[in-house]
Order: C-alpha cells, then sequence, then structure tokens
C-alpha cells in the first residue's frame, strides 16, 4: 500500500513538473522520478515480504526487512534532498527563467509551448516584467512580446510593444511569470519531501514488525 502511495505521489509531483520542466534544474525533476522508482521496489519488495509471512520462511522475511531498510534510507535521502533544494528553487526558477527566454522560438517548441502556455493561462509576461522579453532576440525582432502576452490573444498583438509608453499597454498582461510560479514550485518540492519522510517512517513499523515475524520463525525452526 505504501508503495502504490509513492508511485502515486511521485507520478503527480512529475506531472506538475512538466510545466517547469525547462526551467527548473533536472535535479528536482529527478526527485520525483527516484520516488517513482522507489515506490514501485517498495511494491516488489512488499509481494516478496507477503510471501515469505504466508510461506513462514525466515530467509525471506529477513531478505524483506533488509531491503525495507534500504529503502527507507533511500527515501529518507530523496526527502532531505528535497528539503535542501526547496531554498534554492526560487534562484534556480529565476535563472532559468531568464535563460529560456534567450531560446524562445518556434525550433525550440518545448520552450516555445511552455512560455506561451504560462503566460496565457496565468496572465503574465516575462520572467519579472513584460520587459524582459525587450533583450532576448525574439523581442528585437519584432520590438514586442509574444502574442500569449496579451490579454486577447490575436494575430501580431504583441508587436511594436517597445515603441509605445506603458499607459498605452493596456491590452497586454504586463506583471511577470515568476512571481505567480514560485509558489507552485516550493509547495511541490515540500510534498515530495514531506511524502517521502513520512512513508519512510511507515515502513519503519513493517521492518519492526519482519523482524518480530523473523525471530519468531526461528524460535519455530529451534524448536522443532
Amino acid at each position: 500500500i505504501s508503495g502504490f502511495a509513492v508511485i502515486i505521489v511521485g507520478a503527480v509531483i512529475e506531472a506538475n513538473y512538466r510545466t517547469y520542466l525547462d526551467f527548473i534544474s533536472s535535479t528536482y525533476v529527478s526527485a520525483s522520478s527516484i520516488l517513482i522508482a522507489v515506490g514501485v521496489l517498495i511494491f516488489v519488495v512488499g509481494f516478496f515480504g507477503c510471501c515469505g509471512a504466508v510461506k513462514e520462511n525466515h530467509c525471506m522475511v529477513v531478505t524483506f526487512a533488509v531491503l525495507l531498510c534500504i529503502i527507507f534510507i533511500m527515501q529518507i535521502g530523496v526527502g532531505l534532498a528535497s528539503y535542501v533544494l526547496r531554498s534554492d528553487v526560487e534562484n534556480f526558477l529565476h535563472h532559468n527563467m531568464l535563460v529560456s527566454m534567450h531560446n524562445y522560438t518556434e525550433e525550440r517548441p518545448g520552450i516555445y509551448k511552455t512560455w506561451n502556455v504560462i503566460q496565457h493561462e496565468h496572465a503574465c509576461c516575462g520572467t519579472d516584467n513584460y520587459t524582459d522579453w525587450k533583450e532576448t532576440r525574439f523581442g528585437e525582432h519584432i520590438n514586442g512580446v509574444p502574442e500569449a502576452c496579451c490579454i486577447q490573444n490575436t494575430d501580431n498583438c504583441g508587436n511594436d510593444v517597445f515603441t509605445k509608453p506603458p499607459s498605452e499597454l493596456d491590452y497586454i498582461n504586463k506583471e511577470g511569470c515568476f512571481d505567480k510560479l514560485k509558489g507552485d514550485a516550493k509547495e511541490n518540492v515540500t510534498i515530495l519531501g514531506g511524502v517521502a519522510i513520512g512513508i519512510g517512517f511507515v515502513q519503519l513499523i513493517g521492518v519492526a514488525f519482519a523482524c518480530c515475524l523473523a525471530k519468531s520463525l526461528k524460535r519455530q525452526y529451534e524448536t522443532v
């Protein structure tokens, strides 16, 4: 059950990170991937332990307890890493958002689509504000911002934005996307770490029960 829970949480976090794959260091994404792998391993090891308990096989139960201890250590590592990275997630996010803006072209569909989705769904433009696009190749080419920055998304609505004063730009979103994304990113990292550590301690109970069962089976064998 705990293995299945770990798989679900890891998959949910991974799905949420899909939005930020071009903005966040791969370190953050790999943490959720590791959690999914650990969940699958727990599921398999748990089945192995159940077989050992049903067959009352001392060797299988001991092996189950040892493997569960190893998994526990791995999960604690993922949890602690998530909390350590949590303090740096804003810096990573801000830096990588600025860098990715310079790669905003249709030839880079991942970044191109991500920026369009983010700016449209969060009603924002650029990293800190819309003027960030002025320093990019895309912004220099059209002297403006992507169409996704416009309140009403129409063809070429973002062109020549930088030739007009801010007071005439009520048709675009001027606020940056960083402030709207950083909360979601930190929340996901916190959930990831909390679940990994929480379920890890639940598994310690499984290790304790497995050790008690192994000890009981050993006494039975010695009696026989």
